[in-house]
């Protein structure tokens, strides 16, 4: 079945989301009206990095709000550690507080330790700091250190550090491979009347849940949980859910639970993505089978991926080298390097992939800052918008992508 069989269940659908985003939106404003009158905040440390000669600090307060303040004193390593910061909010509006405010600090002060298991269970598996931020950023959100920034932007392979589907999909495999065997024994065994599928499916959204709680939600991630979780449930419903309008529903309702994602590079990102994965597999064709096709799409969809998303990425990151073809290979290499990287982690041995990662890091490659023109990005987003219904926009779009890619080599 599909999702809505007439417009009007649609117009019903995006008249609850409207309602629910207001009420979102003005507990949201209630937080921002709170936060401008106080001169107290207790934080979390994300990121610190030195800038103009100072420290900046990347905060999370307990309400949730984003906050960047400086400090002139020599700081160590304080990531992840809680702090209070005594001070006043910088002007800052509301819509500028859905992303980040700035927060001048008069006097900051260090709270008691609390353990971080997880980030200490991969901190001791790495002698070099700097891999320890490598993999902390891999597993669980991280701040990446600017070095690995600056590579995966050169190489355009931010999506792969930045956990979002990509990773949840991976997961979800390790995950279906290792529960599912077991269950389909058990099953055979002691209850044969139950529903595999459903059963670790269910398992498996828990597993997820737990998972997106630990990283605190962050947007391509929960983008990509509440569309398995929503389509688990559509599954059972035995309704349709490798459709644009499944893409469409899963939008409404996180950006209705979450206002705040409106203006998150990262989940419209992702939401790019998935729209242009759902393009791909609705126009492209292959007579292979097998390990051949498994191959051949794999190759293509990456490729078609990589061209697609340059006008758009670049017209937000300019920064460019002519090796970030390397992203294509990178991309279909990635899900293995990951799966062996975790079990490595999980027997105490993360650090065998040190040598070649260390090396990487190194890389000097030479880069230059270009932006996608603004008319470019315009008539693109129409055309992608328009690939929804004809075949002659989707191959435009890629068509476009090439050639800006020729161009941005050009412009080096």
């Amino acid at each position: 079945m599909q999702i809505f069989e007439k417009r009007w269940h649609w117009l019903v659908f995006l008249s609850i989301c409207v309602f629910v985003f207001g009420i979102a939106l003005g507990i949201r404003y209630k937080k921002y009206q709170d936060y401008l009158q106080t001169q107290n905040l207790q934080a979390e440390i994300l990121a610190q990095y030195i800038k103009n000669e100072k420290w900046v600090l990347k905060l999370r307060t307990d309400s949730g709000q984003i906050v960047y303040t400086t400090s002139k004193e020599k700081l160590k390593d304080l990531t992840h550690r809680e702090i209070r910061v005594y001070g006043k909010s910088a002007s800052c509006s509301f819509w500028q507080s859905l992303r980040s405010c700035f927060f001048v600090s008069y006097s900051i002060s260090l709270l008691p330790a609390t353990p971080t298991p997880f980030l200490s269970w991969i901190s001791s598996q790495h002698a070099n700091v700097m891999m320890s931020r490598f993999y902390q950023s891999l597993f669980f959100a991280s701040h990446l250190p600017k070095t690995w920034r600056d590579l995966s932007s050169k190489l355009h392979i931010s999506h792969l550090f930045a956990i979002s589907g990509l990773h949840l999909g991976i997961i979800a495999w390790v995950f279906y491979l290792l529960i599912g065997k077991c269950y389909e024994y058990l099953q055979s065994r002691y209850f044969t009347y139950r529903n595999r599928t459903f059963d670790v499916g269910f398992l498996l959204i828990c597993v997820l849940f737990a998972y997106a709680w630990v990283l605190d939600f962050p947007p391509a991630f929960l983008r990509a949980f509440v569309m398995s979780a929503i389509g688990l449930f559509f599954l059972w419903c035995h309704i349709r859910i490798v459709s644009f309008s499944f893409l469409f529903l899963c939008i409404g309702i996180i950006l209705a639970c979450f206002p705040q994602f409106l203006v998150s590079l990262g989940f419209w990102f992702s939401v790019s993505g998935v729209y242009f994965i759902l393009l791909f597999f609705k126009y492209f064709h292959t007579s292979l089978d097998g390990i051949k096709k498994i191959t051949w799409i794999a190759l293509s969809l990456n490729t078609f991926l990589f061209f697609q998303m340059l006008p758009l990425s670049h017209w937000v990151f300019p920064l460019f080298s002519v090796y970030s073809l390397c992203a294509i290979p990178l991309s279909v290499v990635f899900p293995i390097f990951f799966i062996f990287a975790l079990i490595a982690h999980v027997f105490g041995i993360g650090w065998v992939f040190d040598g070649i990662l260390e090396w990487s890091s190194r890389l000097i490659l030479p880069s230059r800052d270009i932006f996608t023109p603004d008319w470019l990005f315009v008539l693109y987003i129409f055309l992608c918008l328009l690939a929804l219904k004809y075949r002659w926009s989707y191959y435009l779009t890629l068509g476009i992508g090439g050639m800006f890619y020729v161009f941005l080599v050009v412009k080096m």
